[in-house]
């Protein structure tokens, strides 16, 4: 039988900080579509992404719509700008908090890991002491071998997330 390690307080938070940074970077996609939406039905079209929507002032300038669509677009617009302002600070306490633990700070000098992904794996790893080898701990993440079989015969391929996982390391 295998035991769950107990989280510390700072590993706990780390994981409440990268839930609520998911949930708003949701919300602020969400946004982003209904104000391309909105501006598609009215023969609108923008290019795909966040980007643009800083430009959304300028755009209902240039075509004439109606007081009360643009009253709404408006409105989206201020909360898509406050949802970045959040995700901003939200990424600003995990590097603030990351920089007080040790394990954090040795994920950080590896290269290619980044603030998100150090604290991500220093949250789900903790010190590492429970997985046997390297497969058990991609296993416990739910990064398994994709299987093709037919005939009795079994065929692996290459690695993919078997399992949907909120902590945003799959």
């Amino acid at each position: 039988m295998r035991f769950v390690m107990s989280k510390t307080e700072s590993q706990q938070t780390l994981s409440a900080l990268h839930r609520v940074s998911e949930s708003l970077i949701q919300d602020r996609t969400k946004t982003t579509n209904q104000i391309q939406d909105f501006l598609l039905e009215f023969g609108i079209s923008l290019p795909v992404g966040q980007a643009v929507i800083a430009r959304l002032p300028a755009v209902l300038v240039e075509h004439s719509l109606p007081v009360r669509l643009i009253s709404i677009l408006q409105r989206l617009h201020v909360h898509h700008k406050y949802l970045n302002e959040q995700t901003g600070e939200i990424d600003k306490e995990i590097a603030r908090q990351l920089t007080d633990d040790d394990l954090g700070q040795r994920l950080l000098s590896v290269p290619g890991v980044g603030p998100v992904t150090a604290s991500v794996l220093a949250v789900e790893m903790g010190d590492g002491k429970q997985y046997g080898n390297s497969r058990d701990f991609a296993a416990s993440l739910g990064l398994v071998p994709r299987q093709y079989s037919t005939g009795g015969r079994s065929n692996l391929l290459g690695i993919s997330s078997a399992v949907t996982r909120t902590s945003g390391v799959c």
